[in-house]
């Protein structure tokens, strides 16, 4: 999927229609494993092989997907609010210029 760089859209704080930048939302840092709910979780998974979940199975159900959710952020030129848009599935994702 191919998406302008910039784009006129209704802001709601401006209350009207202006420019905006167009951003992809970034991934955020994976949690600690030091954590005391992730050493809880690991002590009551610890001997009981798949309990409290079932094991995965090794088949194609439980492969790598073959498209991502893309949240984009617009910023207002006016404001410089920025509003997140709902995500978009794509297989590919990139920006063009105009």
């Amino acid at each position: 999927m191919k998406k302008v760089k910039e784009v006129r859209r209704y802001c709601k704080y401006c209350r009207k229609h202006t420019l905006h930048k167009v951003s992809q939302l970034k991934l955020t840092r994976k949690r600690g494993a030091l954590k005391l709910s992730s050493r809880k979780f690991e002590r009551i998974m610890k001997g009981y092989g798949g309990f409290p979940r079932p094991k995965t199975m090794k088949s194609s159900r439980h492969g790598v997907k073959t498209t991502k959710r893309v949240t984009l952020l617009y910023k207002c030129s006016e404001c410089n609010r920025i509003t997140p848009s709902i995500g978009i599935k794509a297989k590919k994702f990139s920006f063009v210029e105009k």
